[in-house]
Formats: structure tokens, C-alpha cells, sequence
């Protein structure tokens, strides 16, 4: 009776932890994160217009898409890595050298139901059509100069996605692999309906390859600028259903996040080295996020593993013995002492360091992020070590000069500014044309940012109480606060300025 009901909770865990991965709004619900790409898509494809006359009527036709045509486009791996090289040179105040116009003007550019680099493949395989519209990197065959040039830099971005290069072309895969993958992916989805579904609609194309890195042979990777929405995967890993499905959700989650942090920043200082006990070289503070959220669903997938019943092992095999994480590094630390083999410890030493970081190192929706974290990292773990009164509010704001407004001064939104509202997200995008950034306001900074229009903030703070229903003192707190971040972002100035 005792296994039973412990077996029960187990199982509860499981269902629990499987819905908590994918209802946050900001990192976790696959439709909302969409969402926010697609208008993301569509107002940098306004910005690099601006930018590059001689395309502008290309790119702004192409912003005026329907999701389901836009998408296909925009998360082609060659479309998205010169789409976003495009706006950091933007945000960088280089303008005279954006590429996405020239691409989308060839042939090789034009949008269909299949990305370009996806039309080029053959055969064409889709490996988990039910889930999503990922395709199979099988054999390239371009038909015309300009799919000639766009296989050409899909090859570009393969090399320079591993590092030092890998040390072979891609690995076709033959008929039976397909299958294996699809396979992998259906056991996915069946431990973990709701996490598996949500993974995997992140993935645009998934590749194999072999090489080597600093930590041996490579297993398997997520691209992020380099190579978007893509994975790769050494052949080997489909020895069975069981680790082509944890190799699947362990790059696949990786991509979700890519994708969520399009829209968001977690930390002020990204690039911070961390020493990684199970890892030769340290990983930069922002790479110890990714780990933790990877570390989140791998905890919860273990479980699910474990409880995996007969009718799931009739049909797809026995797990592997061993338990399913990459292992250490040999001449490391933890190779050394015989620590950090399991997930649970690399979340537990990960999720330490970040609870030891100095003030200010994680932006408000860093805080959120880790608060969503630790919540699903003690519902699994059972250790509750974690304090979450750090989770701050919605709304937010962003530290900015020391300025304050009097009750007359006269407040109007910038011109230049494009905008998407995102009323289901609770969000509205703006993008600066004189800086070339995009900003994500919350429903608090929407409300106020709308009600610049040449009013004094006298009125802007009593319409903003009237509103929102906040006393007098507490509109003028969110009031001036707001209109001091939407002052250094360019957005709202005084009259006359």
C-alpha cells in the first residue's frame, strides 16, 4: 500500500510538473512565446527596411505575412541568422550593410509553405508532423544560383556552429534513422505530453553530425545566433527510443528559451565566467540559466522515466540502465572526486550560484525566471532551499537617471517609434527607428506609455489612478518611474523635445 501511494505521488509530481514547464506566460507557454516572435519578426523586418531603401517595398511586404507564412520564412536557419546579425548591426548604428533585403530579394527567398533551405532538401522528411514542422537536414539540392548561395552560407553556419569546426560533412541519415527519431520524439510526447509537445514546435530542422570538442566527442547541440532554431546530433545518439528522446527535449528546451529570451533580458552582466566543476572550461553566467532550465525538464523527464509502465516499455524497449545525463568531463573535478553525475546536483550547484549573485545582477525577469525555476525545481527535488520572495511583480522597471518630473511638465510619446500590441500577452512592442531597439512594455508601462500624448503628468498620473484604481501616492510612484524608463529608451520626451 505504501508503494503504491508513493508511486501515485510520484505520478502526480510528474502531471504537475509537466503543466508548471509550460503555463508561464513569459517562459513557458510555446503559443505565447510564438505570438511574441511573430510580431517580432514583423517589426524587424520594418526596422531593417528603414535601413535598406533600395528593399524596403520586399522586407515591408514580407512584415504584412499571416503568421502561417511568416513563420516558415523566418525561422529558415539562414533567413533568422542574417535577420538577427541584421538588427544587432542595427542596435550598433551600422546601417549601410544589412543583408536581409538582398536574401529575401533572390529567387531562394521567396515565401511558400517550406523555408527555403527546407524546399532545397531531398527527400523531404518531417520527422514529427504532429507536433510540429521541423524538417530533416537530409541532401541539398539547389536548383539556381541563388539557392546555390543560400546552401552555400546554411554550410557557413553548420562549420562555425561546433567549436573548432566539425570534422566531417553532415551525416545523411538513411531511411532508419528517420524512423528512430520519430520514434524518439513519439516517447517524448508520451512521458511528458505537455513539455514534449511544447519542445518540440521550437524546432525548425535537426541535422547529424560528428566531431570533436574540448569535452569530447560531441553529442548533440542547440543553435543559437550561430545556427538558429536547429540541432545537431551525433548518429550514435539514437541507439535507442529513450535517449533520442532525452537528447531531443535537452535541445529542444534550449531552443524554447532562445526563443522566450527574444522578448526579454535575464541578467545585466551575461557574459560573467562560472566555473563548472563537471566541465573543463567555465560557461558564461547567462549559459547557467539555459543549464537550469534544461536541468528543470530533465529532473521531471527522469521521473517520468522511472514510472514509465508496461505498455510504454512493450513498446519502445527498456530504458537504459545508466541514468540519462551527459557525462563529466574526464580530468575535471567532478571526474576526479566522482561528483556531479546527476542532474539533480548540477541543478543544486547551478541554482546555488545564482542564489549567491550580487544585488542587481538579475534584471526583473531574471528574478521571475529563477522564482519559475526553483518552483519547479522544488516540486520535483522536494528541497526547498529556495527563497521565493524574490518574485518580483509584473510591471517591473528598469534603473535609469536620477530624473524627476513636476506636476506641469508636459509629456509626449517620440515619433519615429513602431508598434505592435500583443493584448493576449498583456504586452505592447515598440521599436525605436533612431536606435534600431525593440522594447517590451508590460501592461503597467503600456497604460502610461499610451497616455503620453501631450499631457501634463499631473493628468497622465490622475487618468493612470483612475484607471488602474491606485491611490494618489502610489500613481505617482508607477508614473514616474515608468516615465523615467520610457525617457531613456527614447520613447516619450517633453514638449519641445
Amino acid at each position: 500500500m505504501a508503494i503504491a501511494e508513493s508511486t501515485n505521488s510520484s505520478q502526480d509530481i510528474v502531471r504537475q510538473a509537466d503543466t508548471m514547464l509550460v503555463t508561464d506566460h513569459q517562459f513557458g507557454d510555446s503559443r505565447t512565446i510564438e505570438s511574441r516572435n511573430v510580431q517580432r519578426f514583423a517589426v524587424g523586418l520594418c526596422l531593417i527596411a528603414e535601413a535598406d531603401p533600395q528593399h524596403a517595398h520586399t522586407l515591408r511586404r514580407l512584415s504584412e505575412l499571416t503568421p502561417d507564412r511568416l513563420l516558415p520564412l523566418m525561422l529558415d536557419p539562414v533567413v533568422r541568422n542574417v535577420f538577427e546579425d541584421d538588427l544587432a548591426k542595427l542596435e550598433n548604428g551600422v546601417r549601410d550593410s544589412c543583408g536581409l533585403g538582398r536574401l529575401m530579394a533572390a529567387p531562394a527567398g521567396k515565401p511558400d509553405d517550406l523555408g527555403p533551405c527546407e524546399r532545397m532538401a531531398a527527400p523531404h522528411v518531417r520527422p514529427w508532423p504532429a507536433y510540429g514542422d521541423a524538417w530533416l537536414w537530409t541532401e541539398l539540392h539547389p536548383t539556381d544560383e541563388a539557392s546555390a548561395d543560400l546552401a552555400a552560407h546554411l554550410r557557413r553556419l553548420y562549420d562555425g556552429s561546433i567549436e573548432g569546426g566539425p570534422a566531417t560533412e553532415p551525416v545523411i541519415p538513411t531511411p532508419d534513422m528517420s524512423r528512430r527519431l520519430t520514434q524518439g520524439a513519439e516517447l517524448l510526447t508520451r512521458l511528458l505530453p505537455q513539455v514534449g509537445t511544447s519542445v518540440l514546435r521550437h524546432v525548425s530542422v535537426l541535422g547529424f553530425t560528428r566531431a570533436e570538442t574540448s569535452d569530447g566527442p560531441l553529442q548533440s547541440l542547440s543553435g543559437g545566433d550561430p545556427l538558429p532554431s536547429a540541432i545537431l546530433m551525433a548518429p550514435e545518439r539514437l541507439a535507442d527510443p529513450w535517449t533520442v528522446a532525452e537528447t531531443l527535449l535537452h535541445e529542444s528546451a534550449h531552443l524554447k528559451l532562445f526563443d522566450a529570451l527574444r522578448a526579454c533580458s535575464l541578467l545585466t552582466d551575461a557574459d560573467q565566467p562560472v566555473p563548472i566543476p563537471w566541465r573543463k572550461t567555465p560557461w558564461r553566467l547567462v549559459r547557467v540559466l539555459v543549464a537550469l532550465h534544461f536541468y528543470a525538464h530533465l529532473l521531471v523527464f527522469e521521473q517520468a522515466v522511472q514510472q514509465a509502465g508496461p505498455e510504454l516499455r512493450a513498446t519502445f524497449g527498456e530504458p537504459p540502465a545508466h541514468q540519462v545525463v551527459d557525462e563529466v568531463s574526464p580530468g575535471t573535478e567532478a571526474a576526479r572526486n566522482g561528483t556531479y553525475g546527476s542532474s539533480a546536483e548540477r541543478a543544486r550547484y547551478l541554482a546555488e550560484h545564482v542564489r549567491t549573485l550580487p544585488a542587481g545582477t538579475l534584471t526583473p525577469d531574471g528574478t521571475r525566471f529563477m522564482a519559475w525555476i526553483s518552483e519547479a525545481l522544488t516540486l520535483v527535488t522536494g528541497e526547498t532551499n529556495t527563497d521565493r520572495s524574490a518574485r518580483p511583480s509584473i510591471a517591473g522597471s528598469v534603473d535609469g537617471p536620477d530624473m524627476e518630473y513636476a506636476a506641469g511638465t508636459v509629456v509626449r510619446r517620440t515619433d519615429g517609434v513602431l508598434g505592435r500590441p500583443l493584448p493576449e500577452c498583456g504586452q505592447l512592442l515598440l521599436a525605436n527607428k533612431a536606435s534600431g531597439r525593440m522594447h517590451w512594455l508590460n501592461a503597467r508601462s503600456w497604460l502610461i506609455y499610451s497616455l503620453c500624448g501631450d499631457d501634463e503628468v499631473r493628468t497622465v498620473t490622475a487618468e493612470y489612478g483612475r484607471r488602474s484604481g491606485t491611490d494618489l501616492q502610489t500613481s505617482r510612484r508607477h508614473v514616474t518611474a515608468c516615465l523615467r524608463e520610457l525617457t531613456v529608451l527614447g520613447l516619450v520626451g517633453t514638449a519641445g523635445k
